[in-house]
């Protein structure tokens, strides 16, 4: 909530006046959320860096916190709350970490709390929790841009000089205990689809398991076209209107997601093989063909990124977010090249772990 009033409003513009200086900045303003770090992003015009700085320092220092903005977030959270508990996508996801993470993990919650919830985020409780998080301890600017290093400190110093130090403050991230594999099964009626959701605890970012663990999950699902969920669910059966799988490594810790969604009439077939795949790609990797092709077209993505400002700017926060070296991207072709077969099943084996998973199915399942 926090996050997004900070993109919201400043002090000296309210929201309106705040957007209407975006716009003749030919600027957006961005927030992105985690259960790890909040992000906010201003994007615009190259010659304007020095003054679109200012604006991002003025929007992260200098938050408004009006009443009515706070009371029109609290509706739109709520509403979230109603989609999260009837919408089958939405309940899944929602199912599927409550039933992989134990209560009080911070994985567990998708950060839109609940009725009881919203209603006591108050403007003091928002201001206080903004004054401890919003500081320079742990914090990064990264700027993406024609500008020099040398002329990007002395302007960041400038600009937030006034961001206050702060306390460490250490994400509490406590293990999860290895169980069989759950199964959860939510029917809501008067719903068309089914979704399908099977995923577990993995690995951080930082694992030297996360090559070959990136390249498997770009196998199983993360590059449809190539994707074995892809191809065995919806492209040679026909039984799923999406199929495809999610590595989510972050900072302390990760899981991972293979999902679908199917029909009334098919979701009995498409479990099984949404778990069969996940369990070939855990004990058998990948043949030397399947690794060469899903490893080449995930390098050559790496040039096309770096052609558009936005792009370039992900793979930035990316290195700075996870503490890699500056140089990181540049060797990463190199990382996956020299990948075996046996050292991506080693990989799958460690981060697509199945004594920490859960198998959902939302949807009008007694039809």
């Amino acid at each position: 909530m926090v996050n997004h009033l900070v993109a919201t409003a400043t002090r000296r513009s309210d929201r309106v006046a705040l957007a209407r200086r975006l716009d003749r900045a030919g600027a957006t303003l961005s927030r992105q959320t985690s259960p790890e770090s909040a992000e906010v992003t201003v994007w615009g015009p190259a010659e304007d860096g020095e003054s679109l700085l200012a604006l991002l320092a003025e929007v992260v220092l200098e938050p408004r916190f009006d009443a009515e903005d706070i009371a029109r977030l609290r509706r739109q959270m709520l509403e979230r709350q109603l989609r999260e508990r009837t919408q089958p996508a939405s309940r899944a996801e929602y199912e599927l970490l409550r039933a992989i993470f134990p209560s009080g993990h911070p994985y567990r919650e998708t950060g839109i709390g609940d009725r009881r919830s919203v209603p006591r985020l108050d403007r003091n409780r928002l201001a206080e929790f903004h004054r401890r998080h919003y500081t320079s301890r742990d914090a990064a600017v990264i700027v993406t841009g024609p500008a020099t290093l040398g002329q990007v400190e002395h302007a960041v110093r400038r600009r937030f000089s006034s961001l206050p130090e702060g306390a460490r403050l250490r994400l509490a991230v406590p293990p999860v205990p290895a169980r069989p594999p759950r199964r959860v099964m939510v029917h809501l009626p008067g719903r068309s689809q089914v979704e399908v959701r099977v995923g577990g605890t993995s690995i951080s970012r930082s694992s030297p398991e996360y090559p070959g663990a990136f390249l498997a999950n770009e196998a199983l699902g993360g590059r449809p076209m190539l994707s074995r969920l892809f191809q065995r669910i919806r492209e040679r059966n026909g039984l799923a209107y999406h199929a495809s799988s999610q590595l989510e490594a972050l900072r302390f810790s990760g899981f991972w997601t293979a999902r679908a969604g199917t029909g009334a009439d098919r979701w009995r077939r498409v479990v099984p093989m949404l778990e069969a795949e996940v369990a070939r790609v855990r004990t058998s990797g990948l043949p030397a063909a399947e690794l060469r092709s899903v490893r080449e077209s995930a390098i050559g993505e790496i040039p096309l990124s770096l052609e558009s400002t936005a792009d370039a700017h992900h793979l930035a926060v990316d290195v700075v977010y996870h503490e890699l070296p500056g140089d990181f991207w540049a060797g990463w072709p190199a990382r996956l090249r020299d990948l075996t077969p046996g050292d991506v099943r080693r990989a799958s084996a460690l981060a697509f772990d199945r004594t920490r998973s859960a198998t959902v199915v939302v949807g009008p399942i007694r039809a």
